[in-house]
């Protein structure tokens, strides 16, 4: 009896190709023998002849060259060592002292990359050339490897050293060598590699030589290529078992009798059974008995009918397992048959599915709980599942929710629409994990009363084998709604006055300007400025001087029409924009405003005082100025107006000479302030902080101070407003930023800077922070950055992004005058803070007002709540020092603990006191 099959090994395989090759050379040596004699008569003088066997070699020495090369490459396991095998035999046989091989790369473009398989008939003397070559790399058609490769044909050099292609002549001619000849080893059809050998004389080209190394070449290619296969075989062989048994699935087979005659490693932990316990056993052992007479006759059928008898077959389905233990579990199972010598078998994948079963029971009871109407959509557009909380929004049973269409959950006018977005989903290609219906619309759900209200609707879209299910989570946003109006009103509006506020009133000037050029029409602008306001704020307080802008703002609105615009700037100064308004209208409104201020007498600490204003005025028609100019004439004659004495008004002129005074003392504060910059005429100042916990100061807040061109120091009230106005204060923030990020590199210490609302827009600032933190290694943390309450609200998102920029990067964040005239504190969750800094108001009498006390303490529980901690601004006495700690504030700031000092003479002094930031 024959033994069993043996699979031929690698050197078999390589022999056989090999054997043929040599058959096949040996034919074309005779012919290229032919060749050479008929051509023999026209040779002229060529160099001495090749070593060895050379030019006069007969057909059997080729013959035998063909032979030692298959015969040597046949017996290696390796690419490399073939390679090297073949160097040896063609360099001893032709006597040429060098041979070396290059690699051809896996694309066209890439060049030729030396290897380090070498042929030298003597150890030394040709090492520098060798060096040389393993460092030179050769692209298509360049040297002779080069040409080899990219013609895929032998090639032969008389001399390198008077060849112009040859990039290694030089030290070739320094070693001695000269002839040359190179052959490629294709695989396919491209080069592998080529093979070049050199001889110490120049050498007559020998076609019969170039010939048989050709073949050589092309024998050594299938060589190579049927090493390549049987290595890919065996690697993937070894790979699938690899799987197979490191799969935590189980992989089982049988035969057509339903018998196991494979088992993994993943069933045998999944089962319970070793596989001798196994092999040989009917697959329904591993099933409870009562699913086992429907098992073995399905297979019965399968094995008699083959697989048109099968309901199961290419599948997935989930069944019941029995372990070994006797414990059932849910399983999903695939299976698979084929056929071998007349005989069916059959394999399946078996996967436990006992976790992913607990999973959809975790998610069906999370499903349930969910706080928003979630529901599933067939492809057809109806809904196929709804949670609890879909019947309570909707106010339906859940029998009627199911199989209803989608739709029709929604307000009437915009069901068409809805019923359009979610057919767009079901049909769409695209992969996106959710989609937002809304697509910035706005969608109205409906209740089963008829009642509406806002809903933002997101969809997943998920494959399935019926088509495209939808999961819709329908959220309703009253609440959010409500909130974003209020955070919209106060966006726009002032908090103080409730008046619009200079974004707002910015925007109404534009659009008022544009239409009344386009449709005609006229109009006015006033700028408003109270006169002697601030002897008002020094004298009596800022809550008097809050009490009198106020008052103002309700007396010019009292004063205008019904379609008109009033705005607070900032500070004491107004705006009103009359719509639809000549000269003559303007001129008799301003008479009343006057009138109206000045007769508004306000009781403040049991006086009655009056307040007067001064109206700059500038006309327009329908010759659409641009705002800003507008707003710089008007400003011009509210100048104008205030010079000549105050309480009265003045109309721009077209040319605006006469009051370019008072603009130009703006102007000038422009300049100095440009010139501070350019010369570097700002300073800083440094308020400590106390840590009440610890009472120990933890950290300073940086303030600005101007060196103005008298070298006196200039507070920032009298440069801040201009700055902002003219565009400077994005670089004064910038300087500022730039310094404290240098002193924290000197001091260990935080540092609290702050940031003007006109800079939260700006790129350059976190830029500027992230460059430098990088080049200081500060540790970010100990940078904070203060932005007042009114910046935050009038540019929520750019705020928002400004702050989780820095954040990110590691930088924390106050709120400062936290309380000044807000009631809301909504919008405390849209941004990432860490310190909120309690508005000095509720501080200065927090000792003898108990509703002071009230609202500091609902701030700190509050702030406690979101994780922040709290600053006490503008403390200035003991007992208000232990209040705070009774009421929980965290940190205290005031001329109690330090009046502000310049930075430069306060670390100085205090550096070796300084306390670890923590």
């Amino acid at each position: 009896m024959p033994g069993p099959t043996k699979k031929p090994t690698l050197a078999q395989i390589a022999a056989l190709a090999g054997a043929g090759a040599t058959a096949a050379a040996a034919a074309s040596v005779a012919r290229a023998h032919k060749r050479v004699l008929s051509s023999a008569t026209t040779t002229t003088t060529s160099p001495a002849p090749a070593q060895g066997h050379g030019q006069f070699a007969t057909d059997s020495a080729f013959v035998a060259l063909i032979e030692a090369v298959a015969a040597a490459t046949a017996n290696v396991e390796h690419v490399d060592d073939a390679l090297m095998a073949c160097v040896e035999h063609v360099c001893r046989w032709t006597g040429w002292p060098v041979g070396h091989v290059y690699f051809a790369g896996k694309e066209d473009h890439e060049p030729l990359k030396p290897s380090h398989l070498w042929h030298l008939g003597h150890p030394t003397k040709f090492e520098a050339f060798r060096a040389l070559t393993e460092a030179t790399d050769l692209p298509s058609g360049i040297g002779l490897p080069g040409r080899v490769a990219a013609t895929g044909r032998p090639a032969w050099i008389v001399d390198v050293q008077c060849d112009p292609n040859f990039p290694r002549a030089e030290v070739a001619t320094e070693v001695g060598l000269k002839g040359a000849f190179c052959f490629p080893i294709p695989i396919g059809d491209r080069t592998f590699a080529v093979i070049e050998c050199f001889s110490v004389n120049a050498v007559t080209p020998d076609d019969r030589l170039l010939e048989v190394t050709a073949h050589i070449g092309r024998q050594l290619g299938r060589v190579i290529a049927s090493a390549q296969l049987a290595e890919a075989l065996r690697e993937s062989e070894s790979r699938f078992r690899s799987v197979a048994e490191s799969a935590t699935d189980a992989i089982v087979a049988a035969d057509q009798n339903g018998d196991i005659i494979s088992w993994n490693r993943g069933a045998e932990l999944m089962f319970g059974y070793g596989e001798d316990e196994v092999r040989g056993q009917a697959l329904s052992i591993l099933m409870p008995e009562r699913f086992r007479p429907m098992h073995d006759a399905g297979i019965k059928r399968v094995a008699e009918g083959g697989v048109a008898a099968s309901r199961l077959l290419g599948q997935t389905v989930e069944v019941v397992g029995l372990r070994s233990d006797g414990r059932e579990f849910p399983l999903e199972l695939s299976l698979a048959m084929w056929e071998n010598a007349g005989q069916r078998y059959f394999s399946g994948i078996i996967r436990d599915i006992s976790e992913r079963k607990k999973a959809e029971e975790k998610l069906k009871a999370i499903l349930e709980t969910a706080p928003d109407p979630i529901v599933e959509v067939s492809p057809d557009g109806t809904i196929a599942i709804a949670n609890a909380r879909t019947d309570k929004l909707f106010g339906y049973d859940r029998e009627q929710i199911v199989g209803r269409p989608v739709e029709e959950l929604f307000a009437e006018r915009t069901r068409t629409l809805v019923a359009e977005r979610f057919r767009a989903v079901l049909c769409s290609k695209a992969k996106d994990s959710q989609v937002a219906l809304g697509m910035g619309l706005e969608l109205w759900g409906q209740r089963q009363d008829g009642t509406e209200f806002p809903v933002d609707v997101t969809v997943s879209p998920l494959q399935t084998d019926d088509g495209t299910v939808l999961t819709a989570i329908i959220r309703d946003i009253t609440e959010r709604k409500r909130f974003e109006n209020q955070l919209q009103h106060l966006a726009d509006h002032d908090a103080l006055t409730e008046l619009f506020n200079r974004r707002r009133f910015d925007q109404e000037l534009a659009e008022f300007v544009s239409y009344a050029a386009r449709y005609g029409g006229q109009g006015a602008l006033y700028l408003l400025d109270l006169d002697r306001f601030k002897y008002v704020n020094d004298t009596r307080g800022h809550k008097a001087g809050d009490e009198v802008i106020r008052a103002v703002g309700r007396a010019l609105h009292d004063s205008v029409r019904k379609t008109d615009v009033v705005a607070r700037l900032g500070g004491d100064e107004f705006a009103v924009l009359l719509r639809d308004a000549d000269r003559d209208t303007a001129e008799r409104i301003a008479e009343g405003m006057l009138e109206t201020i000045r007769e508004r007498r306000l009781p403040l600490e049991g006086q009655r005082i009056s307040m007067t204003t001064s109206i700059g005025i500038v006309c327009f028609g329908d010759e659409e100025p641009r705002g800003e100019d507008l707003m710089v004439q008007a400003d011009l004659a509210m100048y104008a107006a205030k010079e000549a004495g105050g309480n009265r008004y003045h109309v721009a002129a077209n040319d605006g000479g006469e009051y370019v005074s008072g603009m130009q003392v703006r102007l000038n504060w422009a300049d100095q302030i440009r010139r501070a910059l350019d010369e570097d005429r700002f300073v800083l100042y440094c308020q400590p902080i106390l840590e009440l916990a610890s009472d120990q100061i933890t950290q300073y807040e940086l303030l600005l101070r101007m060196i103005g061109d008298d070298g006196e120091i200039v507070m920032p009230a009298a440069f801040i407003d201009t700055a902002e106005r003219f565009g400077l204060i994005q670089e004064i923030d910038q300087w500022v930023a730039r310094k404290a990020i240098h002193l924290l590199a000197e001091h260990d210490v935080r540092l609290e800077v702050n940031v003007s609302g006109k800079s939260m827009g700006d790129l350059a600032i976190p830029e500027l922070v992230e460059r430098e933190i990088a080049a200081t290694g500060i540790d970010p943390s100990r940078l904070v950055f203060e932005i007042t309450e009114t910046a935050a609200i009038a540019n929520m998102e750019q705020a928002r992004a400004f702050a989780e920029r820095l954040t990110r990067l590691g930088c924390r964040f106050a709120l400062d005058d936290f309380g000044a005239g807000f009631s809301s504190f909504y919008y405390l969750k849209y941004l990432p803070l860490d310190y909120l800094k309690i508005d000095g108001d509720f501080i200065r009498s927090l000792t003898s007002s108990v509703t002071d006390q009230l609202v500091v303490k609902s701030m700190v529980d509050i702030a406690r709540g979101m994780g922040m901690k709290t600053i006490a601004e503008f403390v200035e006495a003991p007992e208000t020092v232990a209040m705070l700690r009774e009421k929980g504030v965290d940190y205290s700031q005031g001329y109690f603990h330090g009046a502000p000092r310049p930075v430069k003479t306060e670390f100085a002094k205090g550096a070796g006191r300084l306390v670890v930031a923590r």
